[in-house]
């Protein structure tokens, strides 16, 4: 990624289609989450008040974030980041929201993390100091590990904080971002369609990150705290 890929300018111009699609999806994950998100997800979601109607700016998103956590949100053309990128930034405290927008044929499900993933999906989490301090773990673990070790950190991250489950006084809620803004995976997992297991290391680390369908298998824990221990059990190792 070069930098003029990358900007913390709030002035981006999104079309009225891209913003009629945001307001499409929020209107149908809004009822969703409520019941099915974990209990961190709905608390950072009361704390951003995303706009229901338009895709938000720069400067609202940071405006609630930074103060919160120290995180800061940046744009960014590049519609799929390579990981090494993603965690050089996200070194610097820096989320990457991509420029590119789902099409209307894609309100179930997109292959490529679009900005109505990254801000609905992944944002309300980062007003919460212990999310953050669970996403502050990954970046040093990965730039100083090897190419193996790197696979093994992007697994236990996207079978987490993208696709993870969790429970909650015993029903089972949704954790991952990656499911909380796709309502046709997030449906599809909470039906038992998919094949779930206790997240750990040794079950996570058979299991590589599937893009272009639904995932295989998910993983639960018992609490973002649980996540975290087991996390850093591997990280421990490098």
């Amino acid at each position: 990624m070069n930098a003029a890929a990358v900007t913390t300018s709030p002035d981006r111009a999104f079309t009225e289609d891209q913003h009629a699609i945001w307001a499409t999806l929020y209107a149908r994950q809004a009822s969703q989450i409520s019941q099915f998100a974990c209990r961190e997800y709905l608390d950072g979601f009361d704390i951003l008040q995303l706009p229901d109607d338009r895709i938000p700016t720069l400067e609202e998103l940071n405006a609630v974030i930074t103060p919160r956590t120290g995180w800061k949100m940046v744009h960014t053309s590049v519609r799929y980041s390579d990981a090494t990128d993603w965690y050089r930034h996200f070194a610097r405290r820096e989320f990457l929201i991509t420029d590119y927008m789902r099409s209307w044929d894609e309100l179930e499900f997109t292959p490529e993390p679009d900005m109505f993933h990254d801000i609905f999906g992944h944002l309300p989490f980062f007003t919460l100091p212990e999310y953050a301090a669970f996403q502050d773990l990954f970046a040093p673990a990965f730039n100083r590990a090897n190419a193996d070790q790197r696979e093994n950190i992007k697994r236990l991250a996207w079978y987490s904080t993208e696709f993870g489950l969790i429970r909650e006084q015993g029903d089972l809620k949704i954790f991952g971002t990656g499911l909380i803004s796709s309502s046709g995976e997030m449906a599809h997992a909470l039906a038992g369609k998919t094949p779930i297991q206790e997240f750990t290391v040794e079950n996570v680390l058979g299991h590589d990150k599937v893009i272009w369908s639904f995932n295989s298998a998910l993983f639960v824990a018992d609490s973002l705290d649980a996540f975290r221990r087991e996390v850093m059990r591997y990280i421990e190792t490098i």
